[in-house]
């Protein structure tokens, strides 16, 4: 798959690029909140006809709650995805970047304490390792979870729960006490081979050193990362 160049996004303020492969769809988190979600209750309109103005408005109120509380624990970076598997599975999911606080020390040693301070949950299909990508070390966790779905959420009464395949990188800055958590979750478990592909390609898409300037092409990560080829074709 080609880069998309409108993918390659410099973290503010922060020594942070990161790629993101075609089928990406982030909010954004910079745009006047009233805009983002008079746009957000459009976009729920027209996929869900027949839900009443309560319910919609409900339902952007409460996702525009949840966005700035993540915002103000350091989210960077969010969005959905939509991603069609070789098998023709339909794959979507949501995806965030956050920046956190870490203890100062070695940067290399980081995943191993991100593991160590988590103790392993032992829940179903609960997997923990330390990966090296393209920007270092990171620790990774795979889980598998039950999740209770608040009905204020969609604007019912009822609440639910729906199960949920997480994926998370953690790596230190390499000059800076400070760590990026990448976060990919989906729905989709007859595509947990995909989705787990595709969240390393996300996760190798984390850079720490600015992107290479092409001429006539303008500003490109490393062709040579994770991030330069989607699993999807």
């Amino acid at each position: 798959m080609d880069r998309d160049l409108d993918n390659t996004v410099v973290a503010e303020l922060l020594p942070m690029w990161y790629a993101l492969p075609e089928g990406f769809h982030p909010v954004d988190l910079a745009q006047e909140p009233g805009t983002r979600m008079d746009a957000h209750y459009d976009a729920l309109a027209r996929i869900y006809p027949a839900a009443t103005s309560k319910q919609l408005i409900t339902s952007v109120l409460s996702f525009e709650a949840t966005l700035s509380k993540l915002v103000e624990e350091g989210l960077v970076h969010f969005s959905s995805f939509t991603l069609r598997t070789d098998d023709g599975l339909l794959l979507t999911g949501t995806c965030n970047i956050v920046v956190a606080d870490r203890p100062m020390g070695d940067p290399n040693l980081y995943p191993r304490a991100v593991l160590d301070a988590q103790p392993d949950g032992g829940g179903r299909g609960e997997h923990r390792g330390i990966v090296e990508l393209p920007a270092g070390l990171a620790a990774v966790v795979v889980s598998d979870t039950v999740i209770p779905v608040p009905g204020v959420f969609f604007g019912v009464p009822e609440n639910g729960a729906t199960e949920v395949l997480s994926v998370s990188f953690h790596m230190a800055f390499p000059r800076l006490p400070k760590a990026v958590v990448v976060t990919l979750s989906t729905e989709e478990f007859q595509a947990q081979e995909e989705f787990l592909e595709l969240a390393t390609v996300v996760a190798g898409g984390i850079s720490f050193t600015a992107p290479q300037l092409k001429q006539g092409r303008g500003p490109l990560a490393d062709e040579e990362t994770a991030a330069a080829t989607s699993p999807f074709g």
